[in-house]
């Protein structure tokens, strides 16, 4: 990872209560790498980190539109007077958990309303590991975040949700992340722990603001994945990006040093949990 002292990403997403996710795990994620995180929180969510018959359903509870706007304006007004505003300079925004089209709305009027010109990454957070519904629109009406956004990182199962078509294949992932470019999403990770899942390789697509993508393969990691991999990811490319490095740089590194973490995760009662 590139130096992030004194880098600042401003993490916009739901409480999970278990904390293997969410703001949680965006603040210990800012905590691994030294990178100051600034929480604003999207929504309560009410969720089990034990595998049960009825752990895929969780209850979400979302928060007031209006107040949400608030806290995420004055959070960027402060953080920006303090460090400035554009990349390298300024803080990065990472958006994860949205509850609703509403509450969607309100981020983009904040980032909107102060005129925030640095980065942003959007983790489209549809579904919980196990299945259960956080996103309670339909998944097209994200679009207008996701439009706003530098980097765009959904997994196999919310890439298939956002574009409508199956992505089992990396050769899906590509036509997913191309049809989102067509769109008018800029750029798109589609995460490749869902697809090919059983492939020694986990590779991930990337499609830049050019059109130009571009595949990074690495070996899978044997055993039970972590949850929250797809937050602290998001987290880790927003705080690289915050230092000024391309797109492709800061995806390579964040990307590289989840695995690191990956590998290092134990596992308790057959599940693997991030260090």
């Amino acid at each position: 990872m590139n130096s992030s002292r004194n880098r600042t990403v401003v993490a916009v997403a739901g409480l999970d209560p278990t904390g293997g996710a969410g703001l949680v795990r965006d603040v210990l994620t800012g905590a691994a790498l030294g990178v100051h995180v600034l929480a604003v929180g999207t929504a309560w969510t009410v969720q089990s980190d034990v595998q049960t018959d009825d752990s895929r359903v969780a209850h979400v509870e979302p928060r007031d539109p209006d107040a949400l706007c608030r806290a995420l304006a004055d959070a960027l007004r402060q953080t920006c007077a303090e460090r400035g505003a554009g990349a390298g300079t300024g803080p990065s925004v990472k958006v994860g958990m949205v509850p609703n089209a509403a509450v969607a709305d309100a981020i983009l009027k904040a980032l909107d309303g102060v005129g925030f010109a640095g980065p942003v990454v959007v983790d489209p957070v549809l579904f919980t590991s196990r299945g259960g519904r956080l996103w309670q629109d339909n998944p097209r009406a994200m679009l207008p975040l996701l439009r706003r956004a530098t980097l765009v990182t959904p997994n196999g199962p919310e890439a298939r949700s956002l574009s409508g078509r199956p992505v089992a294949t990396v050769a899906d992932a590509l036509a997913a992340a191309t049809d989102l470019r067509r769109q008018g999403v800029p750029a798109i990770l589609v995460k490749g722990g869902h697809v090919n899942e059983g492939a020694v390789v986990v590779t991930d697509v990337l499609m830049g603001p050019e059109g130009v993508a571009v595949e990074l393969s690495r070996p899978r990691m044997p055993g039970p994945s972590p949850r929250g991999t797809g937050c602290a990811l998001s987290t880790a490319i927003a705080a690289e990006l915050a230092a000024g490095v391309s797109l492709r740089a800061a995806v390579e590194a964040a990307t590289g040093w989840l695995w690191s973490r990956i590998a290092a995760a134990g596992v308790v009662h057959g599940q693997r949990h991030l260090p």
